[in-house]
């Protein structure tokens, strides 16, 4: 799949002692020159994350506080979480307990969570602490690094499924969970290590520098170790699950007439959409129609005229969106030269745009006679 967004913890990840690495900055503004959208997500403040930084024009957006406050280079800022109650913060003040507050999240010294986990119960509060390294961070339940990029890419009209996403510490465990590919860095937490997609291997920022010039010049997203996003397709014969992982592989689905082809091809349909994939159905004789139950699922044909080529391709453009092309009610020769029109544009729509992230060919058997120029051999269809 194409490597569209960079997702970037700050602190120990791309900055030591709270300095952005230069060879970093410089990788990331050479990356958004080759397309690619980065993201600032880090614990800090907005206003102290700047200054640190030396400004944010490095990046398209930043997601602050863990999670709570997202901002883009226009001014514009939203609050996602809540502001800490005012009885929790005299409470901490009455106990001694020196914290520091954005608009959201409170910041404090590790050593203080059982005294601010105690408070949180005695006051019933909806709050939840995480930890960073030395400091505590009290947040919202709910809010957390991997929420606030969600925000932010829904924003940009833009997928996590082509998004890669780089941390080091326990609270960039959702950050790289929210990617469909993690890195976490070999300098960092080993438990963050053990759950990461990827290990980028080195002894600081510098090689964060060099993995985004690679990553930038390959523009597809690296396989993952752990093939964590999967489909499964039925049961060994030790009862195991028989899954698949979506990324990185194509799957043909032959056998005899009746045999159930379509059913386990619109069964891992079906899991794909629902772990947020945009998938292209090209459906000759109408067995996917059942597809639009499931959400951002539309059916374009079927009773209707053949769709317009531009008509599927802006549909395709909005990455929460599936389609499913009905061409059952056109003759075999129609459903060829309309497949010869389809899928050139799909497969330099998902060049340009990343999009759909799955493509389904039906029924191949209609098309597999024609020309090799007019069918498909595109990596990840």
């Amino acid at each position: 799949m194409k490597f569209e967004v960079l997702a970037l913890d700050y602190d120990g990840t791309i900055a030591r002692d709270g300095k952005l690495d230069p060879d970093v900055r410089t990788a990331i503004m050479e990356a958004r020159t080759r397309g690619i959208v980065a993201v600032l997500v880090t614990g800090r403040n907005l206003c102290d994350i700047t200054q640190a930084a030396g400004g944010l024009e490095f990046v398209d957006a930043v997601v602050a506080e863990n999670g709570a406050v997202i901002a883009f280079p226009n001014g514009h800022a939203r609050l996602i979480g809540q502001p800490p109650p005012q009885a929790f913060l005299n409470q901490l003040r009455q106990r001694g307990i020196e914290f520091v507050t954005g608009q959201c999240i409170v910041d404090t010294e590790a050593d203080s969570a059982p005294k601010i986990l105690e408070l949180i119960r005695q006051l019933e509060l909806p709050l939840v602490l995480l930890f960073n390294h030395s400091r505590l961070i009290v947040l919202p339940q709910g809010i957390s690094k991997g929420t606030g990029l969600r925000e932010a890419l829904n924003a940009l009209r833009l997928s996590p499924h082509n998004a890669i996403g780089i941390g080091d510490a326990e609270n960039d465990h959702d950050l790289l969970e929210a990617c469909e590919v993690g890195v976490a860095v070999s300098w960092g937490s080993p438990a963050l290590q053990k759950k990461a997609d990827d290990v980028l291997v080195g002894d600081g920022p510098h090689a964060v520098a060099e993995y985004i010039r690679r990553a930038a010049q390959e523009m597809r997203l690296p396989r993952d170790r752990n093939g964590r996003h999967r489909i499964t397709l039925g049961t060994a014969d030790d009862e195991s699950p028989l899954t698949a992982a979506v990324q990185g592989r194509n799957i043909l689905v032959v056998g005899e007439p009746q045999s159930g082809k379509s059913w386990v091809t619109g069964l891992a349909c079906k899991q794909m959409i629902l772990q947020g994939y945009s998938v292209c159905v090209i459906d000759p004789e109408g067995d996917y129609s059942s597809l639009e139950a499931l959400p951002g699922v539309v059916v374009l044909g079927r009773a209707e005229p053949l769709p317009d080529i531009p008509d599927v391709a802006r549909a395709l453009r909005h990455f929460d969106l599936s389609v499913v092309v009905d061409l059952s009610r056109v003759q075999n020769q129609e459903k060829v030269s309309y497949l010869q029109k389809l899928m050139p544009m799909l497969i330099s729509l998902r060049q340009t745009t990343g999009l759909p992230h799955r493509i389904v060919v039906d029924e191949a058997h209609y098309f597999l006679h024609q020309p090799r120029s007019h069918l498909i051999n595109a990596e990840g269809a």
